[in-house]
Order: C-alpha cells, then sequence, then structure tokens
C-alpha cells in the first residue's frame, strides 16, 4: 500500500491552473512577492557575498540570475545563492502549523528551472508553486513530535520535487523516480537551529541544489527507490517517525495550503513575533518606552522557549540574536520595532540594550503542542509599578490576523531598496505590480530580470 504516495502523485496530475480558486491566485502572487523580497534583503547579508563566490567557484557564470545583485550563476548555483538569501535572516514567509518555510526551497527551484529551460508562464509558476506548497505543507502537517531534521529543508525539497515534476511534465513512473532520487539527499538537522548557525540557511540552500540535482538525474534516467513515503525506510519511518499524513490526503485539491501561510513583517525568527508585536501594542497604548521598564515576562509554547528561550549573551550574531527574544524585546522598548538593522554588531555590543535585555524572562507555558507558536503572553511591570499584559493568539501575518496591502507593498520596496545591488523605486513598483497579476505573464523572465535588479531599459516591459 502506497497510499500518500499515490495521492501525491494525483494531486501533481489533477492540479492545473484553472483548478485554482481566484482566491488562491491572489494569494500566491504575494506569496511570490514575498519571497523575492525576502531574496532582496538577504542578498546584503554580509555572508551571502561569501556564499554566492562559492558558487561562482564551482558552477561558474550561467544564464541564471541572483535576486537583488545583478548577477549571473548558473543554474543550480544561483538557486542555491537565492535560496540562501530567502532564508537568511528569518525574514521568509511561513506555515505555522506546519512549521515549514517551502518557498524558501519552491521559489528559488522553480525559478531556476524557468530560467534554465525557458517558455515558462506565470500560470505554470503559479500551478507548480501550490503543487509544491501543498506536498511541503502536508508533510509538516502529518508531524505528531516535535521537529529533530529541519522541515523547512527537508519538506521544502520535497515540495520542491512536486513543483518541478509539474513543471517537466513527468508522467506518474518518472514522478516517483523523480522522488525516490531526491529523498535519497535530504538532509537538514535542528542542531543548527539550537546552535544559531548559519547552517541553517544553508540548508535551505542544500534542499534546492538537491531537487535540481535530482531532476538532472531523473532526466538521464538514473533511477531511484520509488516507495519513499509509505515505504520501511520511507519518510514516516525516518524522518518523521510516527507521523501521520492520511487525514490530511483528502484535502488535497479542496485546501490549497498556500493560502494558509503566514507571513513575516519583522525579520527575525517567528517565534519571537509574539513578543515583538505584543510589545509593540502595549507600547502604543500605553504610552512607554524602555527607561519605564522594570522588568518583561514572555509566556511563551515550549517550541517557542526551546528556540528562543536563548540567554543574551557578549558575542552574538545575526544567527543567534534573531532568536534571542529577550535581545529582541530589549530591541523594540528602545527602537520600537525589529528590522534589518536590529543585527548589527554595534548593537549587539550596546551595553544599555544588553541590560534591559537582562530585564527580560522567558517562561515555557506548557502548551502541549510540540509544533505551537501561540498563544503568548506579554507582561510588563514599568517603574511605577503598574502591571500591563496582554495574550496574542495569532501573529500578525497570520491569516487570522493579517498584514495588510500596504505592508507587503512597503515590505517589498523597502528590501529592493537595501539590495546588494539596490533596485530603483520605479523598478520596484513596476516588479510588484508585475508579481501582482503573475498570470498574464507569458514569459516569467521578464520579471526574474527586474528581480535581479538589471537596469530597466535593458528589460523588455
Amino acid at each position: 500500500m502506497t497510499p500518500v504516495r499515490d495521492a501525491i502523485l494525483d494531486h501533481i496530475k489533477a492540479t492545473t491552473f484553472d483548478s485554482l480558486p481566484a482566491d488562491v491566485v491572489a494569494a500566491t502572487n504575494v506569496v511570490i512577492a514575498d519571497t523575492i523580497a525576502c531574496g532582496f534583503a538577504g542578498s546584503a547579508e554580509p555572508k551571502a557575498k561569501i556564499f554566492r563566490d562559492i558558487q561562482l567557484s564551482h558552477f561558474g557564470y550561467g544564464s541564471v540570475p541572483v535576486w537583488g545583485t545583478g548577477q549571473l550563476i548558473s543554474p543550480i548555483g544561483a538557486g542555491m545563492a537565492n535560496g540562501y538569501q530567502v532564508h537568511c535572516l528569518e525574514y521568509a514567509c511561513f506555515h505555522e502549523a506546519a512549521t515549514v518555510h517551502s518557498m524558501s526551497v519552491i521559489l528559488p527551484t522553480v525559478m531556476a528551472y524557468a530560467d534554465r529551460f525557458g517558455g515558462v508562464t506565470g500560470k505554470d509558476i503559479i500551478t507548480a508553486v501550490n503543487i509544491g506548497n501543498d506536498v511541503a505543507t502536508l508533510l509538516g502537517l502529518a508531524a505528531t513530535k516535535g521537529a529533530r531534521f529541519f522541515r523547512p529543508g527537508v519538506c521544502g525539497a520535497m515540495g520542491a520535487g512536486a513543483a518541478l515534476a509539474k513543471l517537466a511534465g513527468f508522467d506518474r513512473p518518472t514522478t516517483a523516480e523523480f522522488f525516490g532520487l531526491l529523498y535519497s539527499q535530504l538532509s537538514g538537522t535542528m542542531q543548527a537551529h539550537t546552535e544559531a548557525s548559519m547552517a541553517l540557511g544553508l540548508q535551505i540552500a542544500f534542499s534546492v541544489r538537491n531537487a535540481l540535482t535530482a531532476l538532472d538525474m531523473v532526466r538521464m534516467h538514473l533511477t531511484g527507490p520509488t516507495d519513499v513515503f509509505d515505504g520501511p525506510y520511507g519518510y514516516f519511518k525516518l524522518f518523521e517517525v510516527d507521523g501521520d499524513a492520511i487525514p490530511y490526503l483528502v484535502a488535497l485539491g479542496s485546501i490549497w495550503r498556500t493560502a494558509e501561510i503566514s507571513f513575516k513583517p519583522f525579520p527575525s525568527g517567528r517565534a519571537s513575533h509574539g513578543a515583538i508585536y505584543t510589545l509593540q501594542r502595549l507600547m502604543q497604548a500605553h504610552a512607554f518606552g524602555a527607561a519605564d521598564v522594570d522588568r518583561v515576562t514572555l509566556s511563551v509554547p515550549p517550541f517557542v522557549h526551546r528556540l528562543g528561550g536563548r540567554p543574551v549573551k557578549d558575542c552574538m550574531d545575526g544567527p543567534y540574536a534573531r532568536l534571542c527574544l529577550p535581545y529582541l524585546a530589549a530591541s523594540v522598548l528602545i527602537d520600537g520595532t525589529i528590522n534589518v538593522a536590529s543585527s548589527s554588531l554595534e548593537n549587539f555590543s550596546d551595553p544599555g540594550r544588553l541590560a534591559l535585555a537582562a530585564k527580560v524572562s522567558v517562561e515555557d507555558n506548557g502548551n502541549p503542542d510540540a509544533n505551537a507558536l501561540a498563544p503568548q503572553k506579554v507582561s510588563v511591570i514599568l517603574s511605577d509599578g503598574r502591571e500591563l499584559a496582554e495574550d496574542v493568539f495569532y501573529l500578525l501575518g497570520h491569516p487570522d490576523n493579517p498584514m495588510s496591502e500596504a505592508q507587503h507593498q512597503a515590505k517589498f520596496m523597502d528590501t529592493a531598496a537595501s539590495a546588494a545591488q539596490p533596485i530603483a523605486a520605479d523598478m520596484a513598483d513596476t516588479l510588484y505590480s508585475r508579481f501582482m497579476t503573475l498570470q498574464d505573464e507569458a514569459d516569467v523572465s521578464i520579471v526574474r530580470n527586474l528581480a535581479a535588479g538589471f537596469d530597466m531599459e535593458k528589460v523588455q516591459v
């Protein structure tokens, strides 16, 4: 019996652009634009330049653009660079229930395919992205235990594989072989998260590479195991032990998971967003600032406590600080928000910021859901004795607490302006508008040129 594999193969074959509701298409366009925006922001991260240089040394110059840089690298190298850039600042959109950043892998992969083979329309990309998100999210939702492997990497890779199978037009036997070749390369561990290593973003890049490599292998008739979801050594025996996908299979083709994705208004781990958002609300409602605070208590689910309860230390770096709740809470109290500048060496060593962070405690609220991000509670004791508290049930950017259209566009424009090769406002505005109507693009090579930061005079618009 191979119920998971068969349902996934059926879904890939049955899904077409015309089967997607209009609201799902609109949601997909926003998800794609947001992912490109995160690639812009990540392009200026210091290690991203080093990583691009490594890809050039391995794969050489080519035809595929790295977003926000003006650079062209060969497909695998550019796909890896884009994947790292999307994820490295912890800014990428996220399916909360599945705990999967599937777009960090899927979009760089499918765009690399489009750039390599050509002739890919906006409708093709939208369709492939939805199939990929459905598969990646299915695997995440099926989990019944806390993460050991890095779900954004392993689930994202299998989602990217499903998307590529659709774009390539593979038949069922070839798709099964393709999944087998991809499954045989799966990697990504939560140890990188625990140690706040930059390898977290690199694991996304590895997943992009593995999907594109498996594509070439199966196109050249190399073979792999075909029972990689249900088999005795398949995904639910090795990666998600005791996971159960069966209850979610009936939703394939009726519930489109792309429309359930949450967005990040802040470049920090999603586990931190409840505290950031709620502190902002309390500060606005009660007109207090950093100097007025005696202490702060953050009551969070075990998953959030495990990832974000790390203590402030003297030698922090960006990957550590972006999931250090005491540091982030102190930064909100001082700056009013969290932005890319929050991850600066100057801020990491600021005595006043570190002293304020020492007044922040993070407590485990005992939530029985091993993957829950909410509810959370923020309590603030002010120096005048007032106690302020607020619960948050849906983080800002969740479908039940959505970002506004203006907030989405502002994120896109801000990240475009801060890219390694800044994108002029008129070009960024044109690009954003075209992403909002991506289904009208006869060839996505135009928008990918704009996303690379190429001069508009050199791009047919």
